[in-house]
């Protein structure tokens, strides 16, 4: 009796040629099926990129790839070269731009190094340079300095000058470079340094130096012989009289006299008084010795004259009531002047007697 073989509980062994993983392998793996790729233009592109292109060429569109062609990134610049410090265009070149500051008393250096695309480059040293004319003339040491900061310019802007524009595709958001230097107002502060070169040039030469108001030299004036002028005598002009001409006469009316009546003197006194102030001394002419007198004859007389009557206490305008000289203790008599027509005018004196 025979004994049948032993049955292997998990299948086959592996073949011989050492992968257990065969496809007639009960226990290999199943294969997972490859993902799917991503859809053109998003991502990653499915396919490698294109290669470089040589330079100066722009760079050929490829679905999904390149700044502008879905959403890849910006191809990098050929063979490594620089790119713009600014957008990240090229072709770039490495330069300087440099701007001066004036400050009265001192002046500030600026500087913006590269590199620059040929757009940015523009837009910088345009910048720069109309802030020099600008603010770079205020300082002793500037009237030198900045010349020297717009020629250092110059070179830079030759160099940005020189390249060729950015490749479409390659870049971001650029400077705005603006209207030329030339075109702009800040040009017009190039006469600053351009007059003051031809004073001192008109300095130097003595056309604004002070006149010489000396003698002036002799000059030599040439002597010319006139030749002796002939005279001659003129003939005698015919004389004749003029005929008389009887004028007319006649005679005039007699003009008449006028017999004018001979001047009034006017009357000082009057005038006189109405000048009179506290202080001042008065005497009645008409020598009554009545306490009221209706029509007195009033001159103002010095106080150290003997005949002196009365001193003016105080004086009350555009008045005529005598009672008002109760308010002067001092005042034993008055002296009243009216005007009919011009009550204004009125006044009072309050008067106190010399020789009471």
């Amino acid at each position: 009796m025979s004994v049948p073989p032993p049955q292997l509980p998990y299948g086959a062994p592996p073949p011989d040629d050492g992968n257990p993983y065969a496809t007639d392998n009960p226990y290999a793996r199943p294969t997972p099926p490859p993902p799917p790729g991503p859809p053109p233009g998003y991502g990653y592109p499915a396919a490698p990129p294109p290669p470089d292109q040589p330079y100066g060429h722009p760079p050929q569109p490829a679905p999904g790839y390149g700044y502008g062609y879905g959403y890849g990134y910006p191809p990098p610049a050929p063979q490594g070269g620089p790119a713009c410090r600014f957008c990240g265009g090229f072709p770039a070149v490495d330069a300087t731009v440099r701007g001066h500051q004036g400050l009265v008393l001192a002046y500030r250096m600026l500087r913006m190094p590269g590199p620059f695309c040929r757009t940015c480059g523009t837009a910088t040293v345009r910048d720069l340079s109309a802030r020099t004319l600008v603010q770079g003339w205020w300082s002793p040491a500037s009237v030198l300095l900045a010349p020297i900061t717009l020629l250092l310019n110059l070179a830079a802007n030759g160099k940005v000058k020189r390249l060729p524009p950015p490749v479409p595709g390659s870049h971001g958001p650029q400077l705005d470079p603006g209207v030329p230097l030339g075109r702009r107002p800040h040009a017009l502060m190039l006469l600053l340094p351009l007059s003051v070169v031809v004073t001192l040039v008109l300095a130097a030469t003595g056309v604004l130096g002070p006149k010489d108001d000396g003698p002036a030299a002799p000059i030599a004036v040439p002597t010319v012989a006139v030749p002796p002028v002939t005279t001659f005598s003129a003939p005698p002009l015919p004389t004749h009289a003029p005929r008389p001409f009887p004028s007319p006469t006649f005679s005039l009316p007699p003009v008449p006299t006028i017999t004018l009546p001979p001047p009034t003197a006017p009357s000082t006194a009057a005038d006189s008084i109405d000048r009179a102030n506290p202080g001042d001394c008065l005497r009645n002419e008409n020598g009554t010795g009545a306490t009221h007198d209706a029509n007195p004859k009033i001159t103002m007389l010095p106080c150290g004259d003997s005949r002196a009557q009365y001193k003016v206490v105080f004086k009350y305008l555009a008045t005529s009531d005598e009672k008002v000289c109760e308010k002067q203790p001092k005042s034993d008599s008055t002296y009243t002047r009216t005007y009919s027509n011009l009550p204004a005018l009125d006044y009072v004196l309050c008067l106190q007697s010399l020789h009471g």
